[in-house]
């Protein structure tokens, strides 16, 4: 029992580390939003019509494209203070002798509400992404636009604690204490090539619009698992990976994202609409006949079966990449030296494992001259949805091509005593520059 609570609390909170594809931008776009920038290329991976602005043929320049990344990792953990204690608690309790019917009454009564508490807010969340080496490529023509390719790959996994009420089981004149309480964890795996075009469709004294759609194909690989607290004497961490690797699915589909940008010396307005057709792609299935399976694995599968007859999972599950749609703007003073963006996202969508995002930000960036740190960024985002985390953001280009930037959870928690953000962000890229 022991060995399973300590995972459960590994994956619900004390997380270390282990689209954008998984909802949260990488690059500059973490301070920036969707508000495309010629001076960061990773700006460029949200509005299909952005690549056209990334080279400049003026200068005889034709190709731009990515050294290394960009690529970011990221955690968020549900509000709950001090798991562990209320974990070592539980196993206390679960694990104590027991002689008399009130005092497994009392034990249940204390059982319960712990339990109670990890099915509310005990999970934790990994998440990671990143452009392959090289890529974003964008190829610009002086007459005919600009074409773009990109891959990336990402991935989101997410432990969670599904609770059941503490039950007396009277064996004679033995007390015991049960539950069906399990540890339930999803992931997701997305690998993604890009095919995009651009091009000025119009322009006046006033500005330039430019258009822009692009083509995403995805391989996408959709796993769950549920693990019963008491159900095995194999390693935990191994139980774990197995159940993940014996309820997973690899789909294929295409993704259409349209969008828009008016460019002036003074302002910039952009919108994108994404995944326009919703592509949908399969989760392994958790539904088997648990009779059959090995003894070790059957008490996790009837409490699958609890949960889904509850309404706390699904046996069987789609993804799909909803629509959605962006509006977002810039405005340009001393000489564009310093942006002022902002960018809302109109409508909540899921992420791989179901979670709820919709992202307003506000950033400000400075470039100047200076070749060692040319450029710098602050701002401020929150998720609309879900959660409704916000954050703080900074970045910084040093040398014209190197960046870093940072999303740093306002709201805490407390673990082993100190306040933790309950959320963080770390991104890092080497590109071509301007």
């Amino acid at each position: 029992m022991k060995k399973m609570l300590v995972v459960a609390g590994s994956l619900a909170c004390s997380v270390s580390y282990a689209a954008s594809p998984v909802f949260q931008p990488i690059g500059s776009s973490f301070t920036l939003g969707t508000s495309a920038n010629p001076a960061s290329l990773s700006t460029s991976l949200t509005n299909p019509a952005a690549p056209f602005l990334m080279v400049d043929t003026e200068a005889g320049d034709r190709f731009r494209f990515g050294i290394i990344g960009p690529g970011g990792f990221g955690y968020e953990m549900g509000q709950v203070d001090s798991l562990q204690d209320q974990i070592d608690e539980l196993d206390e309790l679960l694990d104590e002798d027991v002689t008399s019917a009130s005092q497994a009454q009392t034990l249940q009564d204390k059982a319960n509400s712990i339990v109670a508490s990890l099915g509310d807010d005990a999970n934790g969340k990994l998440m990671t992404s990143g452009q392959v080496p090289v890529f974003p490529l964008i190829y610009k023509h002086p007459e005919y636009g600009a074409f773009s390719i990109d891959m990336s790959l990402s991935a989101v996994g997410q432990g969670k604690f599904l609770d059941d009420d503490i039950d007396i089981v009277v064996t004679g004149s033995n007390y015991t204490l049960n539950t069906n309480s399990s540890v339930y964890v999803k992931s997701g795996v997305d690998l993604n090539l890009g095919l995009g075009y651009s091009k000025d469709v119009w322009s006046n004294q006033y500005g330039m619009l430019l258009t822009g759609a692009k083509v995403n194909l995805h391989s996408v690989t959709l796993s769950k698992g549920l693990m019963h607290l008491a159900s095995s004497d194999d390693d935990s961490g191994d139980a774990f990976s197995d159940s993940l690797a014996d309820h997973q699915e690899t789909s294929f589909g295409v993704g259409l994202d349209v969008g828009a940008i008016w460019v002036s010396n003074y302002y910039q307005v952009g919108f994108t609409a994404s995944n326009l057709n919703e592509p949908s792609f399969e989760y392994g299935s958790l539904n088997e006949t648990c009779s059959s399976l090995e003894t070790s694995k059957q008490a996790s599968c009837y409490a699958a079966l609890e949960f889904a007859g509850e309404g706390e999972i699904a046996l069987d599950e789609t993804h799909t990449m909803e629509r959605q749609f962006t509006l977002d703007a810039s405005v340009y003073i001393l000489d564009q030296q310093l942006a002022l963006a902002g960018s809302y996202e109109m409508n909540e969508i899921s992420d791989l494992i179901g979670d709820k995002y919709q992202w307003a930000t506000i950033g400000t960036s400075y470039y100047s001259k200076n070749v060692w740190i040319p450029a710098v960024r602050v701002g401020y985002k929150k998720n609309m949805a879900g959660t409704e985390l916000s954050y703080l953001t900074l970045g910084a280009t040093l040398f014209k091509r190197l960046n870093f930037d940072l999303a740093y959870g306002l709201e805490s928690i407390e673990v082993d005593g100190d306040e933790v953000p309950r959320s963080l962000y770390l991104s890092a890229g080497i590109e071509s520059a301007f």
